[in-house]
């Protein structure tokens, strides 16, 4: 046995050092110190210091995991996931997990619900994409679907038209008919069902500018031209032909530049 003969606060606030027997044993942080009522005097054991040691480890992983959720809303797997690359023990994971429940610090359905309001606020996911990164964040999937239950279809509309707009702008330079299809494509990757995305490029209401598609023709032709001028013949004009009609054109506006290229013109 060993008697606790001086305790020291240490520079960090909160935090203190422990002597036994007039030398230096272990840290203690102002919860353990208060939990356990050590003090001058205090025989301590074997068993005891154990106990303290142990104490003192929760009571970090408690203020690590604290510290976690002040930041922002967390799972319980996000908790568990940081608590685990700060090598904290399982059991004392579980301990804290279950306290912080109990006292909702920690609520996956709350959290499912928070992050739908959000994505239906500011974001640009459809549902699928929301549900799938609570399926990553650890949240259950009952708990997802009661969530997205609650929201109507017509709920998606602003995130819906938040994508759509974002991604006509970003193909506009693009073929009229490779620019919607692109459109649609970004809406599904985003988590939208097709419905949704056809019903955003109607909502668009994107025309077909003659000018600007001749244009954008001109100048991807003579690119293609110049790139496959390795090939001759027919060969040429088929692999240059089938690049522009992957970028969108019409075949016969694609005819009729080739035309002109075949013959030497330059295209305006």
């Amino acid at each position: 046995m060993a008697e606790i003969t001086q305790i020291s606060a240490q520079k960090r606030k909160g935090r203190y050092n422990i002597f036994l027997d007039g030398k230096y044993a272990f840290p203690v942080s102002e919860t353990t110190l208060i939990k356990f009522r050590l003090a001058k005097g205090l025989v301590v054991d074997a068993a005891l210091e154990s106990e303290i040691k142990a104490g003192e480890v929760e009571a970090m992983a408690n203020t690590m995991a604290l510290d976690y959720l002040n930041r922002q809303a967390r799972t319980v797997k996000e908790l568990r996931s940081h608590l685990r690359d700060q090598q904290m023990p399982e059991d004392v994971i579980n301990h804290v997990v279950v306290r912080l429940t109990d006292l909702n610090y920690l609520n996956d359905a709350q959290y499912a619900q928070a992050f739908l309001h959000d994505a239906l606020l500011v974001g640009d996911k459809g549902s699928q994409s929301v549900s799938r990164a609570l399926r990553e964040k650890g949240v259950a999937p009952d708990v997802i679907e009661d969530a997205l239950a609650d929201v109507a279809p017509a709920d998606w509309n602003d995130a819906l038209m938040r994508a759509a707009t974002k991604a006509a702008r970003q193909n506009q330079r693009r073929a009229f008919r490779e620019q919607t299809g692109r459109i649609k494509l970004a809406l599904t990757q985003k988590g939208f069902t097709q419905e949704q995305a056809t019903a955003a490029l109607a909502a668009l209401d994107l025309a077909k500018d003659d000018d600007h598609e001749a244009d954008l023709l001109a100048r991807e032709a003579t690119k293609q031209w110049r790139l496959k001028q390795r090939y001759t013949g027919r060969d040429r004009t088929e692999r240059v032909k089938q690049a522009l009609f992957r970028k969108g054109f019409t075949g016969d506006a694609i005819n009729e530049a080739l035309a002109k290229l075949e013959n030497g013109e330059e295209l305006d």
